[in-house]
């Protein structure tokens, strides 16, 4: 199947009114209009003398001026939202709180617990997926790597999943937020239950579960990548060892690598396309969003061999030659193409399976991250062949 053929996604995609309400310029414009107008109520405060005594005149203003003061942070913060594009609606600011705020849940749905037979181990409690809606919730992954604690990882079960009588399996994404981030960032900057709704609905995809780890170690690294720090953390081996065993545990997963992809934006692209170069046998393909051919890290860029290892290029050349994995990659032409085409140029000369696609009027931000994946899933899907269970 040719890796650039064009990518269809659904129209109704790319026109949901309101999706976008919240990284738009508009709501910082209308804040800034609210803060003149306030600004215009003070002054013409200030001038009224009437009756009013001085100290109150200074009360008065001073209160017109705190209000003015609020309004122009609400503006800065939603002009920082619309560049940066993390809350496009109000629906994923609550996501973003309920990160902060909830528990992760250790009792997930009945129906997600398989017996050794393959069929439900328990009966369901409540029906939380219905025939055009998947369900998100917040869970807790133990982890036994080192120097990664237990931590959260959001969840998404799709459509049917909880019909009565479906053992059906699913193939499972794996989503890897950027740097700083959360487990909640797919969910809330990226929409990603939105997107997979209108593509699983439209035909588009067949039904897959996502799950998104926290990658931060705990709250002490919250701008490093996430990936085996020599003496520090090892996030790779927390993802490729405990999050794919427990979600493989816990779901109704198809466990093969066929039926698994990793992606990922910004640091998280890069952590995705190393995990899967590193990783073949774990994952069919790959949908790195906005990477890039140098790490970072101080830990990792100290240690020559740990740099060599997360550096794409060096992996790259120092296969023996071509996976069947399938490799996508993404970014907006806001930025540098040149480490991108490094990439696929690589892979091809090798003869692996891999795109580069850049979407025009996109910069490095989570409006590039929720723009591009609909059409990386759709790329894998199509080249993975996979089917409607």
């Amino acid at each position: 199947m040719d890796p650039d053929a064009p990518i269809d996604v659904p129209p109704t995609l790319l026109q949901d009114p309101g999706a976008d309400l919240l990284s738009s310029p508009w709501p910082a414009a209308i804040a800034l209009a609210l803060a003149a107008g306030v600004v215009v109520l003070a002054v013409r405060s200030a001038r009224r003398k009437g009756g009013r005594s001085r100290r109150r005149r200074v009360l008065v203003v001073s209160g017109w001026g705190t209000v003015s003061a609020v309004v122009l942070v609400f503006a800065l913060a939603f002009g920082v939202n619309a560049w940066v594009g993390y809350f496009p609606s109000v629906a994923t600011l609550t996501r973003w709180v309920d990160d902060k705020v909830r528990a992760p849940a250790t009792d997930f749905p009945k129906t997600a617990v398989l017996a050794p037979s393959g069929e439900p181990a328990v009966a369901a409690v409540k029906r939380v997926t219905t025939e055009d809606r998947g369900y998100p919730f917040l869970a807790a992954v133990p982890s036994s790597t080192p120097k990664v604690p237990d931590t959260g990882a959001w969840v998404y079960l799709p459509p049917g999943y909880d019909k009565p009588g479906n053992t059906a399996r699913y193939p499972v994404l794996y989503v890897l937020h950027g740097a700083p981030g959360s487990a909640a960032d797919w969910f809330a900057g990226g929409r990603i239950d939105y997107l997979l709704d209108t593509l699983i609905t439209a035909g588009s995809i067949p039904p897959v579960i996502v799950v998104s780890p926290d990658l931060n170690a705990g709250a002490e690294r919250l701008d490093d990548e996430p990936l085996d720090v020599p003496g520090g953390p090892q996030l790779e081996t927390f993802v490729t060892h405990d999050v794919v065993t427990w979600a493989d545990t816990n779901f109704r997963t198809v466990a093969d690598a066929d039926h698994r992809v990793v992606a990922g934006m910004s640091s998280g692209g890069l952590a995705s396309l190393l995990y899967g170069l590193h990783h073949p046998d774990l994952f069919g393909a790959v949908v790195s969003i906005m990477p890039y051919t140098t790490p970072y890290t101080a830990g990792v860029v100290a240690d020559p061999a740990a740099r060599a290892r997360n550096t794409p290029l060096d992996v790259i050349a120092s296969r023996g030659g071509a996976t069947a994995q399938k490799i996508f990659l993404g970014q907006g032409d806001g930025e540098p193409t040149a480490e991108a085409t490094q990439i696929r140029d690589a892979l091809r000369a090798q003869g692996q399976t891999t795109t580069l696609r850049v979407y025009p009027g996109l910069a490095h931000n989570w409006t590039t991250a929720r723009t591009i994946m609909p059409y990386g899933l759709v790329w894998a899907a199509r080249q993975l062949e996979w089917t409607t269970p």
